[in-house]
Protein backbone atom coordinates (compact mmCIF):
# COMPACT_ATOMS: atom_id res chain seq x y z
CA UNK A 1 0.00 0.00 0.00
CA UNK A 2 1.01 3.74 -0.57
CA UNK A 3 1.21 5.74 2.22
CA UNK A 4 1.85 9.39 2.33
CA UNK A 5 3.01 11.72 4.53
CA UNK A 6 3.32 15.66 5.53
CA UNK A 7 4.67 18.15 7.82
CA UNK A 8 3.15 21.55 7.66
CA UNK A 9 5.69 23.98 7.41
CA UNK A 10 5.17 27.23 9.07
CA UNK A 11 6.82 29.32 5.81
CA UNK A 12 4.77 29.78 2.73
CA UNK A 13 6.00 27.61 -0.39
CA UNK A 14 6.41 30.15 -3.29
CA UNK A 15 4.22 29.14 -6.17
CA UNK A 16 4.96 25.06 -5.08
CA UNK A 17 2.29 22.36 -5.44
CA UNK A 18 0.31 21.63 -2.09
CA UNK A 19 1.79 18.80 -0.16
CA UNK A 20 -1.48 17.00 -0.65
CA UNK A 21 -1.64 17.42 -4.21
CA UNK A 22 2.00 16.03 -4.66
CA UNK A 23 1.07 12.91 -2.44
CA UNK A 24 -2.06 12.79 -4.18
CA UNK A 25 -0.24 12.02 -7.20
CA UNK A 26 2.09 9.53 -6.09
CA UNK A 27 -1.44 7.57 -5.89
CA UNK A 28 -1.35 7.15 -2.51
CA UNK A 29 -4.44 5.52 -0.50
CA UNK A 30 -3.91 7.12 2.81
CA UNK A 31 -2.58 11.14 3.52
CA UNK A 32 -1.43 11.34 7.33
CA UNK A 33 -0.45 14.86 8.62
CA UNK A 34 0.98 16.30 11.40
CA UNK A 35 1.03 20.69 12.86
CA UNK A 36 4.60 22.39 12.60
CA UNK A 37 7.00 20.94 15.44
CA UNK A 38 5.20 17.48 16.04
CA UNK A 39 5.71 14.28 14.47
CA UNK A 40 2.87 12.30 16.64
CA UNK A 41 0.73 11.32 13.22
CA UNK A 42 3.93 9.94 11.74
CA UNK A 43 5.33 8.01 13.83
CA UNK A 44 1.66 6.05 14.61
CA UNK A 45 1.87 5.99 10.46
CA UNK A 46 5.34 4.15 10.67
CA UNK A 47 3.88 1.66 13.11
CA UNK A 48 1.08 0.65 11.18
CA UNK A 49 3.21 -0.15 8.34
CA UNK A 50 4.67 -3.72 7.04
CA UNK A 51 6.55 -5.14 4.63
CA UNK A 52 5.92 -3.70 1.31
CA UNK A 53 4.32 -0.80 2.33
CA UNK A 54 5.55 2.53 0.57
CA UNK A 55 6.03 6.00 2.69
CA UNK A 56 5.84 8.87 0.54
CA UNK A 57 6.88 12.71 1.76
CA UNK A 58 6.55 15.71 -0.56
CA UNK A 59 10.24 16.38 0.44
CA UNK A 60 12.84 16.03 3.11
CA UNK A 61 11.28 19.22 5.24
CA UNK A 62 8.03 17.79 5.43
CA UNK A 63 9.33 14.50 6.72
CA UNK A 64 11.76 15.62 9.28
CA UNK A 65 13.19 18.76 10.77
CA UNK A 66 17.23 17.41 10.23
CA UNK A 67 18.88 14.55 8.05
CA UNK A 68 19.88 13.15 11.35
CA UNK A 69 16.49 12.54 12.06
CA UNK A 70 16.30 11.39 8.25
CA UNK A 71 18.63 8.76 9.03
CA UNK A 72 16.68 7.76 12.20
CA UNK A 73 13.90 7.32 10.65
CA UNK A 74 14.61 6.09 7.66
CA UNK A 75 16.52 3.24 9.45
CA UNK A 76 13.14 2.41 11.79
CA UNK A 77 11.28 2.62 8.42
CA UNK A 78 13.39 -0.26 6.52
CA UNK A 79 13.13 -2.13 9.60
CA UNK A 80 9.88 -2.69 8.83
CA UNK A 81 10.82 -3.76 5.58
CA UNK A 82 9.22 0.04 4.31
CA UNK A 83 10.09 1.80 0.82
CA UNK A 84 10.66 5.68 1.41
CA UNK A 85 9.97 7.76 -0.87
CA UNK A 86 11.16 11.66 -0.92
CA UNK A 87 9.31 13.40 -3.89
CA UNK A 88 11.24 16.58 -4.26
CA UNK A 89 14.66 15.27 -3.69
CA UNK A 90 13.91 12.28 -5.98
CA UNK A 91 14.97 9.66 -3.28
CA UNK A 92 13.26 6.29 -3.33
CA UNK A 93 14.95 4.28 -1.01
CA UNK A 94 14.01 0.66 -3.20
CA UNK A 95 17.53 1.80 -4.32
CA UNK A 96 20.43 1.01 -2.14
CA UNK A 97 22.33 3.87 -3.53
CA UNK A 98 19.38 6.39 -2.36
CA UNK A 99 20.10 4.95 1.14
CA UNK A 100 23.74 5.97 1.12
CA UNK A 101 22.35 9.70 -0.20
CA UNK A 102 20.38 9.85 3.13
CA UNK A 103 23.33 8.44 5.23
CA UNK A 104 25.77 10.77 3.27
CA UNK A 105 23.20 13.97 4.35
CA UNK A 106 23.01 12.51 7.45
CA UNK A 107 27.27 12.35 8.15
CA UNK A 108 27.21 16.08 6.64
CA UNK A 109 24.69 17.43 9.18
CA UNK A 110 26.51 15.61 11.68
CA UNK A 111 29.93 17.41 10.87
CA UNK A 112 28.25 20.62 10.69
CA UNK A 113 26.40 20.68 13.64
CA UNK A 114 30.01 19.67 15.62
CA UNK A 115 31.90 22.75 13.58
CA UNK A 116 29.04 24.79 15.31
CA UNK A 117 29.91 23.35 18.69
CA UNK A 118 33.59 23.77 18.17
CA UNK A 119 33.21 27.28 16.87
CA UNK A 120 30.70 27.99 20.10
CA UNK A 121 32.95 26.43 22.54
CA UNK A 122 36.13 28.27 21.12
CA UNK A 123 33.99 31.62 21.59
CA UNK A 124 33.57 31.29 25.30
CA UNK A 125 36.86 30.05 25.84
CA UNK A 126 37.57 34.09 23.80
CA UNK A 127 35.50 35.33 26.23
CA UNK A 128 37.07 33.57 29.06
CA UNK A 129 33.93 31.65 30.42
CA UNK A 130 34.69 27.83 31.16
CA UNK A 131 33.27 24.58 29.42
CA UNK A 132 30.62 22.71 31.68
CA UNK A 133 28.75 23.21 34.90
CA UNK A 134 30.62 25.33 37.59
CA UNK A 135 32.13 23.51 40.34
CA UNK A 136 30.90 23.51 43.53
CA UNK A 137 33.74 23.66 45.18
CA UNK A 138 37.22 24.91 44.44
CA UNK A 139 40.63 26.09 45.89
CA UNK A 140 39.05 28.12 48.43
CA UNK A 141 37.52 25.50 50.18
CA UNK A 142 40.29 23.24 50.85
CA UNK A 143 42.04 24.73 54.01
CA UNK A 144 38.83 24.57 55.59
CA UNK A 145 37.90 21.26 54.25
CA UNK A 146 41.82 19.76 55.16
CA UNK A 147 41.15 21.11 59.14
CA UNK A 148 38.13 19.39 59.53
CA UNK A 149 39.43 16.50 58.45
CA UNK A 150 42.25 16.09 60.64
CA UNK A 151 40.03 17.03 63.28
CA UNK A 152 38.47 13.66 62.81
CA UNK A 153 35.38 14.54 60.87
CA UNK A 154 34.48 12.26 57.95
CA UNK A 155 33.85 13.16 54.83
CA UNK A 156 30.05 12.95 54.44
CA UNK A 157 29.69 15.40 57.71
CA UNK A 158 32.05 17.54 55.72
CA UNK A 159 30.29 17.48 52.73
CA UNK A 160 26.36 17.59 54.34
CA UNK A 161 27.76 21.07 56.02
CA UNK A 162 28.83 22.29 52.38
CA UNK A 163 25.97 21.05 51.01
CA UNK A 164 27.46 19.00 48.67
CA UNK A 165 27.86 14.76 47.99
CA UNK A 166 30.74 13.36 49.54
CA UNK A 167 32.32 12.25 46.70
CA UNK A 168 32.86 16.17 45.17
CA UNK A 169 34.54 16.29 48.72
CA UNK A 170 37.08 13.34 48.46
CA UNK A 171 37.44 14.88 44.66
CA UNK A 172 38.63 17.95 45.50
CA UNK A 173 41.18 16.50 48.02
CA UNK A 174 42.77 13.76 45.47
CA UNK A 175 42.91 16.75 42.93
CA UNK A 176 44.96 18.86 45.20
CA UNK A 177 46.58 16.12 46.83
CA UNK A 178 47.64 14.45 43.44
CA UNK A 179 49.09 18.06 41.92
CA UNK A 180 46.37 18.90 39.47
CA UNK A 181 45.14 21.99 40.85
CA UNK A 182 42.31 22.54 38.30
Amino acid sequence: MIVGYYRQLTQDSDGAASPMAILRAERCLRIVSDEAGRSDARTQLIASLGNGDVLVSPSIAHFTVSTTELLRVAQVVHGRGVTLRLVAEKIDTEVPAARNVIAVLAEFNRKIMTARRQTGMWEAQLRGAAAGRPRKLDLRHVATIRDELTSGRTYASVARDLGVHPTTVMRLMQRVDGGDGK
